[in-house]
Parts: structure tokens; C-alpha cells; sequence
């Protein structure tokens, strides 16, 4: 059986860039980053919440689920609490520059 060369490598063509889809603008991109963030830390506390109801009326949901679901949303409370007092202080800072 002879060994023949590869040549499919030779065949492919290049992949043409599809439409560019137009790129948010800055404001837009933060604003939906927040946005999103206050989802998540939303989804997080319904969450702990159904899993504490879940234990606390004897579901199969074990304890320690119940514990992670809830050291998850404190957390991502915390973070977006810290994200908030960022956002003050650069207003702040920005409030007292010298124009």
C-alpha cells in the first residue's frame, strides 16, 4: 500500500470574517456589566433561600449545599457592596478635582 503526501492541508481555505457586529459603546458595557452583577448576587440569595426552605422542611437538599449556597451569596453581596463603595469614592475623587 503506498504513502501517499498529504494534500487536504493544501485544500483548506481561509475562513472570511463574518459581519462584525457593532461593539458597544463604554457606558453601555459597564451598565450591563452592573446590571448582570446585581442578577447574579439576586440568583445567588433566591438561591440560598430555596435551599434553607429545602432543609428546613426536611427536603433532600444535604446541609452542607445549604451552607455553600448561602457563604455564595454573602459573598457576591459583599463584592458588589465593595464595587458600589469603589464607585463612590472615584465620583468622590472626581468631585473634588480642580477644573
Amino acid at each position: 500500500m503506498p504513502i501517499s503526501g498529504v494534500t487536504a492541508a493544501a485544500s483548506l481555505t481561509s475562513v472570511a470574517p463574518t459581519a462584525a457586529s457593532p461593539s458597544p459603546t463604554a457606558a453601555d458595557g459597564f451598565t450591563d456589566k452592573i446590571a448582570n452583577a446585581m442578577q447574579s448576587v439576586s440568583d445567588s440569595i433566591g438561591d440560598a433561600d430555596a435551599k434553607v426552605q429545602d432543609v428546613a422542611a426536611g427536603g433532600d437538599t444535604p446541609i452542607h449545599e445549604m451552607m455553600v449556597a448561602q457563604t455564595k451569596a454573602q459573598l457576591n453581596t459583599e463584592l458588589l457592596v465593595q464595587m458600589r463603595n469603589k464607585a463612590v469614592e472615584a465620583y468622590q475623587e472626581i468631585m473634588r478635582m480642580q477644573v
